[in-house]
């Protein structure tokens, strides 16, 4: 929430927003519109980041879980029913689920009431490209090292693509193809010999 609400942050702010309107611009919008959309998304997730816990406040144990049963859950925001998304995304959660965040979700099921649809819109038209940014043109990806890796974190230059390919291919496949591996070069007589030793 700092960095959405302090003085010493604005510039950081500002160069927030002039990212998601750089990324809008990428993905068609005119300039007029991606400024409008941005200073949108960004007063969006200051509303969010309102509602949040604080670094402090998350390291605490007792912040970290928060269970509820779906009923619950639905009852906690009922503009966003919870039993109608776990059933959407295929999800039979029996006895309930952590909600680590009421304060967060309470803002959220105001803001399903009271934020009109164009800002949602634009809020999650931003996450998107920018989540997909490192995946497409040039133009994209730069965009997104040069905010995200020399602005925020000081990375002087971008890594070859081939490489950025490697880590995205490691980061969502790691798991699943060392799993095909060891089935392949460790098979079970293999594991049961290592296991005797």
């Amino acid at each position: 929430a700092e960095y959405y609400s302090k003085a010493e942050y604005k510039d950081l702010r500002e160069a927030y927003k002039a990212h998601v309107a750089r990324m809008l611009e990428l993905a068609g919008s005119d300039a007029a519109t991606a400024k409008r959309d941005a200073e949108r998304v960004l007063a969006f997730e200051t509303r969010l980041a309102t509602a949040s816990l604080t670094p402090v406040e998350w390291r605490k144990p007792e912040n970290q879980y928060h269970f509820v049963t779906v009923a619950q859950a639905d009852a906690a925001s009922p503009n966003f029913p919870w039993s109608k998304f776990l059933a959407a995304q295929k999800a039979d959660i029996k006895g309930g689920f952590s909600l680590s965040q009421p304060r967060f979700f309470a803002e959220m099921d105001k803001m399903i009431v009271d934020v009109p649809v164009a800002h949602w819109q634009a809020y999650l038209r931003a996450h998107a490209i920018d989540n997909a940014a490192p995946y497409l043109s040039k133009a994209f990806a730069t965009e997104s090292f040069e905010f995200y890796k020399k602005m925020l974190s000081g990375q002087k230059e971008q890594e070859a693509r081939w490489k950025r390919v490697l880590g995205a291919t490691n980061r969502s496949m790691g798991m699943a193809l060392g799993e095909l591996y060891v089935a392949k070069a460790f098979p079970p007589a293999a594991k049961q010999r290592a296991q005797e030793l």
